[in-house]
């Protein structure tokens, strides 16, 4: 935990208590949940703190603010659009303002620019298909109407777009003639209103990240670590988590990938130092009537700007694919057999042109298929799944099928094969059903009998089970055997490390937890390692960074 964290986890605890005092329910979302699922507390490389609170909860809290009795420490604040005049945000904020944490974005609002908790607000929607697309249609327009900065809804496919703009255009003008304020609150009014009781969902909303979770998600918590302190998390937060991040949401990112928010930060400074030094010189009246002025005009064009992004992209992927079906050409009986004698690596270098090309951001956001036979298709996605990378596969298999429906017999069963590993990840790893993990290898032992994913729910249930040295050196001798299959499989020496282990074997363990924490990514394998043996795969990675750039 570095020292921007030690603040962060401070307003969490303050945040916490308030909570207490003024009986307002809440559980920590997004970032910080799987931070405290996957890591027992911050993910390494985060910046801030996410709060969910349902609409009712947001309300309490709201009024005690507004009363102004709340009792909260000097230097803080709470930040939202109905109370600080330039704060365009639809997320609120419980700001530290002791510090700085410079956005954009929230320039002119000032005072919310220190470092910060921010509250998902959880509002009941509609029951039905229609009337939910129609909410968060109407959601979409309200965010972008409130944040002036930024296109927030840039990542809709032309055809949603286009049914945005007019939505937004007609409120946008209405605006125009009476005035932003009265038609967000017109907004707001028909958005957050909608009776609890009456409810089948809840809908998580800002800008064009919505997600819509069942009512028992969001109403049955339990508690978590989270850096040595019991926080509440939803009882279904594994599930959350793989609706948010993905099936692959226990995975922890390379650094490359690990995201964080673009913004200037300074602990020793208070936010309200730096922008008295420019507010007073901005007419911020002004400053927000260009940004409207600009967006409109923006959005107006952005239509044929995406049309342009997608014709350049179609023009790419149309003469970089002509150069990989010839690499590809002919090869199929060779790649048939690499899969045949589990040889991934050479599989995977066989396609890494192919697979930078289908994933390339442009491509994949417009569904543009990469034009490859079926056949080689399915070995390459087979390969990905019998080496343990099931949650990779529906990222081509879903521009395929978008290109045609109509899959061959072995893309079919590839399909298959990927229900077969999810199901089982969400036994596993969502549910913990040692009962409905079993059920799932009764079911597709004999389908798929040298299958990765089965051989590591098999071991996952004995080793569940274990309770004397004879157990742990049955599981030794498995995992052997497994390993001589698929020999990089960290999750496999991870269990082996552990029965090593209870047998007395201390060197060859901690030997196999090192090697198994530099063979997977899966954070919650890291997490078991670390607890079971104070080895930190975190701390190699960061500390290997450290070394890298002095």
């Amino acid at each position: 935990m570095n020292f921007r964290q030690k603040n962060l986890l401070n307003l969490l605890n303050e945040f916490d208590e308030i909570s207490k005092k003024y009986d307002i329910d809440y559980f920590i979302a997004a970032g910080t949940a799987l931070g405290a699922i996957r890591h027992g507390g911050f993910l390494p490389w985060d910046d801030d703190m996410d709060i969910y609170l349902t609409r009712d909860n947001w309300n309490k809290l709201k009024e005690v603010i507004e009363s102004g009795e709340i009792d909260i420490p000097e230097m803080r604040t709470f930040a939202y659009h109905e109370n600080t005049k330039y704060y365009r945000n639809a997320i609120p904020r419980y700001i530290n303002q002791e510090t700085s944490a410079l956005f954009k974005s929230q320039a002119l609002a000032g005072k919310s620019l220190g470092q910060h908790l921010e509250f998902l607000i959880l509002d009941p929607m509609p029951a039905g298909e229609d009337k939910e697309k129609e909410y968060i249609d109407l959601f979409r327009v309200y965010a972008e109407l409130l944040s002036p900065f930024f296109t927030i809804c840039r990542d809709l496919s032309i055809d949603e777009w286009n049914k945005h703009f007019e939505l937004y255009n007609k409120y946008f003008e209405k605006a125009n003639i009476v005035g932003d304020e009265e038609v967000l609150k017109e907004l707001g009014d028909e958005l957050q209103n909608y009776p609890t009781e009456e409810c089948e969902r809840y809908c998580m909303r800002w800008g064009d990240l919505i997600y819509t979770y069942p009512k028992e998600y969001i109403e049955n918590h339990r508690f978590s670590t989270f850096e040595g302190k019991q926080i509440p998390v939803s009882q279904y937060v594994e599930t959350m988590m793989r609706i948010a991040y993905g099936d692959d949401w226990m995975y922890v990112p390379e650094i490359k990938n690990q995201i964080d928010h673009p913004h200037l930060e300074d602990y020793t400074t208070s936010c309200l130092e730096y922008s008295k030094r420019y507010i007073p010189k901005v007419n911020r009246e002004e400053v927000l009537k260009r940004y409207r002025h600009l967006k409109y005009t923006n959005l107006c064009s952005f239509a044929k700007t995406k049309r342009i992004e997608m014709l350049n992209a179609k023009i790419n992927v149309n003469s970089k694919s002509k150069i990989i079906s010839k690499s590809l050409e002919g090869k199929e009986e060779y790649l048939s057999d690499l899969l045949e004698t589990k040889d991934y690596e050479a599989i995977v270098s066989e396609f890494d042109e192919y697979m930078g090309l289908q994933l390339r951001y442009d491509v994949k956001k417009y569904d543009i298929f990469v034009p490859i036979s079926d056949r080689n298709l399915e070995i390459l996605l087979t390969c990905l799944v019998e080496k343990g990378e099931y949650y990779k596969v529906d990222r081509y298999l879903n521009i395929r099928k978008k290109h045609d429906e109509n899959l061959s017999d072995g893309l079919a069963n590839v399909e298959n094969l990927v229900k077969c590993c999810r199901e089982l990840s969400i036994a596993r790893y969502d549910k913990k059903d040692e009962k409905l993990v079993q059920s799932l290898i009764d079911k597709y032992d004999s389908r798929y009998p040298d299958l990765l994913d089965i051989h590591r729910a098999k071991l996952w249930i004995r080793e569940l089970n274990a309770k004397s040295g004879e157990d742990y050196k049955d599981i030794d001798k498995s995992c052997d055997e497994i390993l001589k299959m698929y020999p990089f499989d960290g999750e496999i020496m991870a269990i082996q490390a552990k029965a090593k282990a209870e047998c007395g074997e201390e060197t060859e363990s901690i030997d196999l937890y090192n090697k198994a924490i530099n063979n997977t990514r899966n954070g919650l394998i890291w997490r078991k390692v670390e607890e079971e043996t104070g080895i930190s795969r975190y701390k190699m990675e960061y500390d290997f960074i450290e070394e890298a750039e002095e």
